[in-house]
């Protein structure tokens, strides 16, 4: 997800917008809840309709999310500026907010800041990307080191809860493909006509339907978020399908640049306002994994997950729900640079103006 951008922003600024990118996050954060509540809805097994769904979001979503978020990291300065406002801000905050949640509902919860919850991690990684990235495009050949270390994570003896390690490596390559993309090879990617990316189209899908029916592994390897024997698998067969999921999430991101309409419509207003969805949607998911979906049959269920995914999504990214998120945010980022004002101002007043 990139910067929040307010709804008050004026209509000028909109348009100097390129759709193509709104319309991208709009669809990516609409994936986003029904790969959740297809997981926890209560009728999730791999070798199903669920199973295609939930691996096929999967394999491209975030790494989506991070080209998109990496294309628009190019002026390194001010991705570090904007880092904490945008990332760790809403990190921090929702962190202490899930725990009182969670503690609540549930009737106990952990809070360690150095462990990011759920989806949250996703802030926590693009808070280091953006703010590191000044100094880390410094060094040579990046990209492919960062790609080499992203086959072998699976493979590394360290705790890859701390500092959300795994995915935060793992989903680094696809941040730099999309600070490393320029202009003019972006409308490289996008010479495809309409009627050839039917073929690719058909044969991502019909990869997900042969990963879902008859690859055995488990589903919460896409996620990238752990090791190969925290899964369960060898470390040669996590070696290959994390190659094969990076295949698929450039195929998919090639894919969606030719077909996304550059054209404004309802998903380029949701990819304005993906912040407030991303965050929100996590409290119906809790609640979706304690009380599930009623399933009497196959289309009743998937009608509540689309149906439910789709609400969370018209909802939260609502003007009074927009504007409350950026208002909070706006406050709390201005309370934070008037302590850190006093704080300097306490260790050297004649520095402060």
């Amino acid at each position: 997800m990139e910067e929040s951008i307010s709804i008050k922003a004026p209509a000028a600024a909109l348009k100097q917008r390129s759709f193509i990118f709104d319309n991208l996050r709009g669809l990516a954060i609409w994936c986003i809840p029904i790969s959740h509540f297809t997981m926890v809805g209560g009728g999730f097994s791999h070798a199903s309709l669920g199973g295609i769904v939930y691996i096929t979001i999967n394999v491209f979503v975030m790494q989506l999310f991070m080209f998109l978020s990496g294309f628009f990291s190019k002026k390194v300065d001010r991705a570090r500026e904007t880092a904490f406002k945008t990332f760790m801000l809403p990190y921090l905050l929702f962190t202490l907010v899930f725990y009182i949640f969670r503690y609540f509902y549930f009737g106990g919860a952990n809070l360690d800041f150095l462990k990011p919850p759920f989806a949250l991690w996703f802030l926590f990684a693009v808070f280091f990307y953006r703010f590191y990235l000044k100094d880390l495009v410094k060094i040579k050949h990046l990209l492919a080191i960062s790609v080499g270390i992203y086959l072998i994570t699976g493979l590394l003896p360290v705790d890859t809860d701390y500092f959300a390690l795994g995915r935060a490596i793992s989903y680094f390559p696809f941040f730099l493909m999309g600070y490393y993309c320029t202009s003019e090879r972006l409308k490289t990617i996008q010479r495809l006509k309409k009627w050839q990316c039917i073929p690719l189209l058909a044969l991502l899908l019909g990869v997900s339907y042969v990963l879902a029916y008859y690859v055995k592994v488990p589903v919460n390897f896409y996620l990238l978020k752990t090791t190969a024997a925290d899964v369960g698998i060898t470390w040669y067969m996590d070696i290959l399908m994390r190659a094969v999921v990076l295949i698929l999430a450039v195929l998919w991101t090639i894919l969606l640049l030719n077909l996304m309409p550059d054209k404004k419509n309802y998903l380029t207003y949701v990819g304005i306002t993906t912040m407030p969805i991303y965050i929100f949607h996590l409290f119906i998911r809790y609640v979706v994994e304690q009380k599930g979906f009623p399933s009497p049959d196959w289309i009743t269920y998937y009608l509540w997950v689309f149906g439910s995914a789709s609400l969370c999504v018209i909802v939260f990214s609502s003007p009074p729900i927009a504007k409350i998120y950026d208002k909070v945010l706006d406050l709390l980022y201005q309370g934070w640079v008037k302590l850190k004002k006093k704080m300097l101002y306490d260790e050297a007043p004649e520095t402060v103006k």
